[in-house]
C-alpha cells in the first residue's frame, strides 16, 4: 500500500480534516487547502516518461484526473528543469530512491502556505510532486487492458489507476478509508467491460473536487457503474472487493472461475439479487432507467437481452449506491455454459454523458 508524506517549511503548519462527506482534505486553521489557481502545470520527466507509450500513459493518468465536474485541471508539460523536491516546481517523475519512496510504489510530496495573521487565515498549496517507484517488483502498465492488470488476469499494476490516486493527493485529497473510492486502494477502483479496464477519479474524489474547488460552469455530466464495491477500512485505505450475485434470502451464490475471472453458478429460472455499484460523477443530479442484461459475452451492450428494468433510478453526487437487484435467470439459458450478467445505467443514453463507456459492466456466471 501507498504512503504520503506532506513537506513543509520551518514556518508552515497544517492540520487534516474530514468533511461531512467521505472524502478527506487538508485544512488550515479550519480552511480547506487548495490551489489558488485551476489549472496549474505538472511538469513530467522526459527520462521516467519518453515520447510514446510511457508519455501517453501519464497523459491519460492526468486526463483522467480532469475527468471531474469542478474546474480543476492539472496541464502536463515535460520538465524543463532539474527534479527535486521543494524547488517550486511541480513534476512527475520515477525514482529508485528509497528514501523519497518509502517503500510505497508512488508517493505525493507537497508543500503548503498556512498561517493566521490578525484573525486572517492565508492558505494555499504551493508545490506538489507525485514520485513512482522504478524498482521491481512494482511492475508498471500503462494497458487498460484486463489482461495487464492485478486484480484480473494481469500482473501489472495500472499506471492510471495509481496515478489517479496520487494526482488526487496533489490536487488536495487524503486517503479514505469509509467508502468505494479511488483514494483507498486504487488498484481496486477499477471500470470494466469486455477486454477493457481502467482506474478512475470516481463520484466521492469528484465530490471532493467540486468541495474544494466548486462547480465547473460546462455541462459536465458522468454516470457509470462498476463491478466493485467496499468492503472493509485497513489503516487509511479503503479495501474494495468485486461484486456478487446471491440467491433470493441474500446469501453468495457458489463460485466459478470464468476465463479467469470469478462468476457464480446459476441455474435456469432461479431468482437472484445481482449487485453493482452506481456512480454519479458528474454535475448533477440525474434519474434515469438503467437495465440488466445477459449477454453471451464480457461486453455488456444494449443489444444484448434485457432481464430486467427499473425506471426512475435517482443518483445524485452523494455517496456511491451499491445496489442488489433482483433478476430471473432466463429459463432458455444452455446448461453447462458461461454467460454475463451486467448492468447498463442510463439505458437509453438520455443524458449527454462526457464519459458513455462507464455506463455499463458485468458479472460471469455459469448454468448448472
Amino acid at each position: 500500500m501507498k504512503t504520503k508524506l506532506a513537506l513543509f517549511g520551518a514556518a508552515l503548519s497544517c492540520l487534516a480534516a474530514t468533511p461531512s462527506m467521505a472524502f478527506n482534505i487538508n485544512t488550515c486553521f479550519g480552511v480547506p487547502i487548495k490551489w489558488g489557481t485551476n489549472g496549474p502545470a505538472m511538469g513530467a520527466s522526459s527520462i521516467s516518461f519518453p515520447t510514446g507509450y510511457w508519455r501517453d500513459g501519464l497523459q491519460r493518468t492526468v486526463d483522467l484526473l480532469n475527468q471531474n465536474p469542478s474546474p480543476f485541471f492539472f496541464a502536463l508539460q515535460t520538465d524543463t528543469g532539474g527534479l527535486a523536491l521543494g524547488n517550486g516546481q511541480n513534476e512527475v517523475w520515477g525514482s529508485s530512491d528509497n528514501g523519497i519512496l518509502q517503500g510505497a510504489p508512488a508517493i505525493t510530496y507537497w508543500r503548503d502556505t498556512c498561517f493566521q495573521f490578525l484573525g486572517v487565515v492565508v492558505t494555499h498549496r504551493d508545490e506538489a510532486d507525485v514520485i513512482f517507484d522504478y524498482r521491481a517488483p512494482f511492475q508498471w502498465t500503462a494497458d487498460e487492458l484486463k489482461s495487464s492488470i492485478i486484480r484480473y488476469t494481469g500482473t501489472r499494476r495500472q499506471l492510471q489507476s495509481t496515478g489517479v490516486h496520487e494526482f488526487g493527493h496533489a490536487m488536495g485529497l487524503l486517503h479514505v478509508n469509509t467508502e468505494y473510492n479511488i483514494m483507498g486502494a486504487d488498484f481496486e477502483h477499477i471500470w470494466a467491460n469486455g477486454s477493457a479496464a481502467r482506474g478512475y477519479l470516481g463520484e466521492d474524489a469528484s465530490d471532493g473536487a467540486v468541495f474544494l474547488y466548486g462547480l465547473w460552469s460546462a455541462n459536465y455530466q458522468d454516470l457509470g457503474v462498476a463491478h466493485w464495491k467496499y468492503a472493509f477500512a485497513d489503516g487509511q485505505y479503503s479495501r474494495h472487493v468485486k461484486t456478487g450475485i446471491y440467491d433470493a434470502s441474500g446469501v453468495a451464490l457458489p463460485t466459478v472461475s470464468v476465463n479467469g475471472e470469478t462468476g457464480y453458478r446459476v441455474n435456469r429460472g432461479q431468482t437472484v439479487q445481482v449487485e453493482f455499484s452506481y456512480e454519479n460523477n458528474g454535475k448533477d443530479t440525474q434519474t434515469v432507467n438503467t437495465g440488466w442484461y445477459v449477454s453471451t459475452n464480457d461486453i455488456i451492450s444494449r443489444s444484448d437481452l434485457r432481464i430486467a428494468t427499473n425506471t426512475g433510478m435517482t443518483l445524485a453526487r452523494n455517496n456511491v449506491l451499491t445496489y442488489r437487484r433482483t433478476l430471473t435467470i432466463p429459463n432458455n439459458l444452455a446448461r453447462g455454459t458461461n454467460y454475463w450478467v451486467g448492468t447498463i445505467v442510463d439505458m437509453e443514453g438520455r443524458v449527454p454523458d462526457s464519459v458513455p463507456s462507464n455506463n455499463a459492466t458485468y458479472i460471469p456466471i455459469r448454468i448448472n
